[in-house]
C-alpha cells in the first residue's frame, strides 16, 4: 500500500492524499470513518492508521475533497456528532 499523508485537519475532520487520490475522513474515539457516510446511514470505522485510512476513505479529486473539508469545517462539531 501507499503512503497516507494528512494534508489538513479540522477539529475531527482530516483531508487525506495518498497516491494522487483525496478523500475526506472522520476520526473519534481511535477509529476513523469514511465521509460521506454510506447511503443506509451506517458507516464502519477502522484503526486510525494508514491502512485504515485506506480501507475507509471515499477516494476522489482533490478539488471535490477540499470543498468538502471546507464544508465540514464550516459546519463544525454539530455535524461530527450528528453523523456519528
Amino acid at each position: 500500500m501507499n503512503r497516507v499523508s494528512v494534508v489538513d485537519e479540522n477539529g475531527s475532520f482530516r483531508l487525506v492524499v495518498c497516491d494522487g487520490r483525496f478523500a475526506v475522513v472522520e476520526t473519534r474515539a481511535g477509529k476513523v470513518f469514511g465521509v460521506p457516510q454510506d447511503r443506509d446511514g451506517g458507516r464502519d470505522g477502522a484503526a486510525d492508521s494508514p491502512d485504515g485510512i485506506e480501507s475507509v476513505a471515499r477516494w476522489t479529486g482533490e478539488g471535490e475533497a477540499r470543498d468538502l473539508m471546507r464544508d465540514l469545517s464550516r459546519r463544525g462539531e454539530e455535524l461530527a456528532r450528528r453523523m456519528l
